[in-house]
């Protein structure tokens, strides 16, 4: 018997930012899981595990959990398309947290500005209006916490080299 899957609809956006680093740090830095303990888990929160098959149907699962306890919360998927440096897609499920949502779908664009990157993240099939806007919200934070990894990052570096930042 044939297997019939029915693609999802519901909410989306897009969000779009500019970040003062090479597309390849920016992408390196979103796709390791070193580097992704540094800025993943919002304010209260501490990275748990985190692995990542960086390849087209490779899976990764991102764990975190509360400061003042409680059970780890994971976002896991699957990676539907890798274009190192310039695009991912991949399958955004929860596991202890929005129980009731189902899988939605995130795409990641790494535009190459020369010495800064644009990146432009979709995610989609969202289900109703306030958990779409939860989302956002949660992304808008990564992507603050995502940018001073980085800022962080430019000033050690270029102490570390004898250069003045930018």
């Amino acid at each position: 018997m044939q297997k019939t899957t029915t693609k999802q609809s519901g909410q989306a956006f897009r969000l779009k930012r500019r970040f003062e680093a090479p597309r390849e740090e920016v992408f390196g830095a979103w796709t390791k899981a070193e580097v992704l303990k540094q800025w993943w888990c919002p304010e209260g929160w501490t990275p748990a595990e985190i692995e990542i098959d960086l390849r087209a149907g490779g899976a990764f699962r991102i764990g975190m959990r509360r400061l003042i306890g409680g059970p780890t919360v994971y976002v896991r998927g699957c990676f539907e398309e890798v274009l190192a440096p310039e695009r991912l897609a991949y399958t955004w499920q929860w596991e202890n947290a929005f129980e009731e949502m189902m899988e939605t779908r995130v795409i990641v664009e790494f535009r190459d500005l020369g010495s800064a990157t644009e990146l432009l993240l979709t995610h989609e099939n969202l289900p109703e209006i306030p958990i779409c806007l939860q989302h956002r919200s949660g992304w808008l934070a990564a992507l603050d916490r995502f940018d001073s990894r980085l800022s962080v990052e430019k000033t050690r570096f270029s102490k570390t080299h004898g250069l003045s930042p930018a």
